[in-house]
């Protein structure tokens, strides 16, 4: 355990378990008003997957809109929230993510000097249906400047990746043709983006307004006293006693056994940090707290290149322009495509869980993303380039039935699927899964292109790589109600307890509206939460 700011010691009013931007914002929120809170984090860094996440929040109506000279209508977002959510959230939840949003992010600016910039261009995930909004409501983090944090820098998670803006993506787009020397020099600088750029003025806000910020302390009980929440206990067999406490730990895609019950599909690979084993949820269910939505995850087609981990953990890599560019489909072990490469990142894996009863498996799985030499030449494939030694996780063959071969897939299949596909592909359609035809799939593709999502796969050498069904995370647990507060299996508030994030049942359901959909609604209901303990504990909030 370390302490990096405050006193553990001391009497606190709040404990928030989790010390991503959900778990910050509620600190902030307290502390602002004058409460003393603490912070506690399992992990050996303060930032939890926040920090290692595209950073980005989605916030209809955000006043940032504005000066892009864009505008927003309430109606219009809870039209749109409700197709997404497919009905499964209260619509006072809902309005209380599109009235609170804005006035969390302008908190969290005036506080802790958070800027944050809409992406103008940025479609929402499902920009053809009603009440979506063709950019604007996804904001990216602007470049932070970590040096002036001094040694509290060192509490941050680690992120090896280049610090560039997600606006400076829209305009590169392509890895092979970003600044490399120019953003190691960022890097060097201290400069950090995305996630980073979002947690690290949370943290150091949090630290000015007097928070305890504590790593490498693992919450494992709630303390209940007379029906109400009273503090928590360490997994040290701690007690930290406090009238409130905010469960933000995120959700269990690390825990085999609660993926295994309550998933609707299996999770092979995740890119968030191996600590998310659903401890705020089961400490929660001991207590008596409804849960919900436990079969929902934020899936992803993700692969898995040996030797990428955090935290001594196998991660997996998302797929994104790898899957929706030129020169590429998935297919499964029929050789045959089953989905919409481009689409969303969440609905398109769902597709991989397709049961076959017959054969008593998944019908997509293995799964295997095929793109050929052009693509490879021109774009590279994560870090692997054109000209360099193919690695060992990435199969290749001068023939699609020599690779079919390798992959043990049906090369007949494989043939009469490209063929087809390539056939169309040369003229921009595709008349089987409509890949190309939304704003959405043509926003990840290639903009210098002659069709941004489609090109055929033809040029040898053929290469295939391995997806699997990964998540981002899970986002079933914890019921809430439109303040944060946490509701017992009769929909009755627990007293002193709050959550918000991941650790509870998601306000997006099923769905996932746009980018930045994790952390944008998961904040605005932690604003929310930390508001509703400030009144619980008799304080007044400040600068809200």
């Amino acid at each position: 355990m370390r302490v990096w700011t405050g006193d553990l010691a001391r009497e606190h009013d709040m404990v928030v378990v989790g010390a991503g931007a959900i778990g910050l914002t509620a600190a902030l929120v307290a502390a602002d008003a004058g409460a003393r809170v603490a912070v506690l984090e399992k992990a050996p860094y303060l930032g939890g997957t926040s920090a290692v996440s595209g950073g980005m929040f989605w916030i209809p109506m955000n006043t940032r809109m504005a000066a892009l000279g864009l505008t927003d209508d309430r109606e219009d977002a809870l039209r749109y929230l409700r197709a997404v959510t497919a009905g499964r959230t209260a619509d006072d939840v809902l309005a209380a993510l599109v009235d609170r949003g804005p006035e969390m992010l302008d908190f969290l600016e005036r506080r802790a000097g958070l800027r944050m910039a809409p992406m103008d261009n940025f479609p929402d995930y499902h920009p053809e249906w009603d009440g979506a909004h063709p950019g604007g409501r996804s904001l990216d983090p602007e470049l932070y400047d970590i040096t002036q944090m001094g040694e509290l820098a060192g509490s941050l998670r680690p992120d090896l990746r280049l610090p560039f803006t997600m606006r400076e993506y829209e305009e590169w787009r392509i890895f092979t043709r970003f600044p490399t020397e120019m953003l190691e020099r960022r890097a060097a600088a201290g400069l950090v983006a995305r996630g980073r750029a979002l947690v690290a003025p949370l943290v150091a806000a949090c630290s000015d307004a007097g928070v305890t910020l504590v790593t490498g302390c693992a919450a494992q009980r709630l303390v209940v006293e007379d029906e109400a929440v009273a503090g928590v206990v360490t997994a040290a067999g701690d007690r930290v006693p406090a009238r409130a406490v905010v469960l933000a730990c995120g959700g269990f895609e690390w825990s085999p056994e609660m993926v295994d019950n309550f998933l609707s599909g299996p999770v092979h690979g995740s890119c968030s940090p191996p600590h998310n084993t659903g401890d705020g949820i089961r400490m929660a269910a001991k207590a008596g707290v409804g849960l919900g939505s436990m079969r929902e995850a934020w899936w992803g087609p993700m692969v898995l290149v040996p030797g990428d981990e955090t935290d001594g953990a196998q991660t997996g890599t998302l797929l994104r322009f790898e899957r929706t560019g030129p020169h590429t489909v998935i297919v499964n072990r029929n050789g045959r495509r089953f989905v919409n490469e481009a689409h969303n990142y969440n609905d398109m894996t769902k597709a991989f869980h397709l049961f076959d009863p017959g054969a008593y498996d998944f019908a997509n799985l293995p799964a295997y993303l095929i793109f050929d030499e052009r693509h490879l030449r021109e774009y590279g494939f994560l870090s692997h380039r054109a000209g360099l030694p193919t690695p060992s996780w990435i199969r290749t063959a001068p023939t699609v039935a020599e690779l079919a071969a390798q992959l043990e897939i049906d090369p007949a299949g494989l043939t009469e699927t490209l063929d087809r596909f390539n056939e169309h592909a040369r003229n921009g359609v595709d008349p089987d899964f409509n890949r190309g035809a939304s704003a959405y799939d043509r926003y990840w593709g290639d903009q210098h292109a002659p069709h941004p999502a489609l090109g055929p796969v033809e040029t040898p050498p053929f290469y295939a790589v391995e997806v699997v069904s990964g998540v981002i995370g899970t986002k079933g647990g914890i019921v809430t109600d439109g303040e944060g507060r946490a509701l017992d299996t009769f929909g009755d508030p627990v007293p002193g307890l709050y959550a918000a994030g991941n650790t509870t049942a998601h306000l997006m359901g099923p769905g996932y509206p746009g980018a930045g959909a994790t952390l944008g609604p998961g904040s605005t209901m932690a604003y929310a939460a930390g508001l509703a303990a400030v009144a619980q504990l008799g304080l007044r909030p400040l600068t809200t």
